[in-house]
């Protein structure tokens, strides 16, 4: 390995070590002014939160160190030299994708267990069976591994056969991809892992049902689906476009929320569609994914040519190169998550301002907010760090703060 490419991954888990310290620090100092200014606040939470870091943590060294090691150990290589053996194209390339993703699906068992079972359940927050949750998993994998397994013979013979310019093929193939998520997932995907009921016909959904006309998107259906079997937190969103737009609100949120909170959630996702924000999030993934495209291409290329073959392979279209791909898909997903989130905020504080507007009702729009964190355990704040890098939602304390001085007139 060239000296160079050494240094430069030396220097990456450096930073990256940095930044963890860094964010861990400010998050504990954040906590101890949290405790002075909400006394009344659970300890509970503030725990709850300090296992949470410790999860995010230990999941972001793996996003990087795993597929490293994949690459530095030649185990990608040999997986690629036996599952091609004697294999065409699309054979070799369903057999890597399966046995490659079914370890790395293994290795982030634990930590899932622990981060999405263990904790909700040490803190009240899960309703899960560990069968449901074992059943959730494999659905997981089935639905998206299992998928990108079987297809995983596409880029690479897009890479084959362009070598220098596959990242503009594969940037465009992946923007119908997201549209064609956008419009079947609702329909498909969703009810694969919970059951969805419409409430049309009910009383709730006949309030949501006049919002709906007052926002001129009559036509969106209303469903609430079953997660009270996963979990104790509640939730609620706007998916699809055109006929398969509709209101989703988990039972959770209906059955802790009286009728007016619910309202103002569900006009906040209202906000959400008639601002645009659907459409305008596939533009900007879709600029997003052909930009990231063209870095992977740069740096997967000076990677390999500063590698002098110690990965085993020299060819980026070799199936072995699946942890490089993924590696730098990671760090520059990364890298680029202020600048996404601050859109996503953004976003949400439109939503806020159609809620209110919409509705006329700041108090309710404010306790359903309350409610909504106290039962997740969340905290009013984060810290400035954490709140810049992963943030798609304004904090408690800035939406509180919007609801009670944005001017309903607008």
């Amino acid at each position: 390995m060239d000296l160079r490419l050494k240094k430069v991954i030396v220097i990456f888990f450096v930073f990256l070590l940095s930044f963890i310290a860094i964010m861990i620090f400010s998050e504990y100092r954040n906590i101890d002014k949290l405790r002075e200014e909400y006394p009344n606040l659970s300890e509970k939470a503030y725990e709850y939160r300090k296992d949470i870091l410790k999860v995010w943590a230990i999941g972001l060294i793996f996003r990087f160190a795993v597929p490293i090691l994949f690459l530095t150990t030649k185990l990608s290589q040999n997986i690629s030299i036996k599952t091609g053996y004697k294999r065409g194209l699309i054979m070799s390339g369903f057999s890597y994708g399966i046995i490659f993703f079914g370890i790395m699906f293994l290795i982030n068992l634990p930590l899932n267990y622990y981060s999405s079972f263990y904790l909700g359940h040490k803190y009240g927050l899960s309703n899960q069976t560990l069968l449901r949750w074992f059943e959730l998993n494999i659905k997981g994998f089935l639905v998206n591994d299992f998928i990108i397994a079987l297809f995983l013979w596409i880029p690479y013979y897009i890479i084959f056969k362009s070598p220098k310019t596959w990242w503009i093929h594969m940037g465009l193939l992946i923007i119908p991809i997201i549209i064609f998520m956008v419009f079947i997932s609702p329909f498909i995907v969703d009810p694969i892992f919970n059951k969805y009921t419409s409430i049309e016909n009910e009383s709730l959904g006949h309030e949501i049902s006049s919002l709906l006309k007052r926002a001129s998107i009559s036509d969106a259906k209303i469903y609430k689906v079953d997660k009270s079997k996963d979990t104790k937190t509640m939730n609620a969103y706007m998916t699809g476009i055109s006929k398969s737009k509709r209101i989703v609100l988990w039972d959770t949120t209906i059955n802790n929320l009286n009728q007016k909170e619910v309202l103002s959630i569900t006009a906040h996702e209202i906000g959400h569609y008639v601002e645009g924000h659907i459409w305008k999030n596939i533009i900007v993934s879709s600029f997003g994914t052909l930009l990231i495209m063209y870095l992977i291409y740069l740096s997967a290329n000076w990677i390999l040519n500063h590698s002098y073959g110690v990965f085993g392979f020299r060819n980026i279209y070799n199936y072995a190169s699946v942890p490089l791909f993924i590696l730098l898909l990671n760090f520059y997903t990364f890298i680029g998550s202020p600048i996404m989130n601050q859109i996503s905020r953004t976003m949400e504080v439109e939503a806020d301002a159609y809620e209110i507007i919409l509705t006329e009702d700041r108090e309710s729009a404010i306790s359903a907010m309350e409610k909504l964190y106290k039962q997740s355990l969340g905290i009013p704040r984060t810290s400035k760090l954490y709140k810049i890098w992963y943030h798609t939602h304004p904090t408690l304390e800035d939406r509180i703060e919007f609801y009670k001085s944005y001017p309903l007139e607008k």
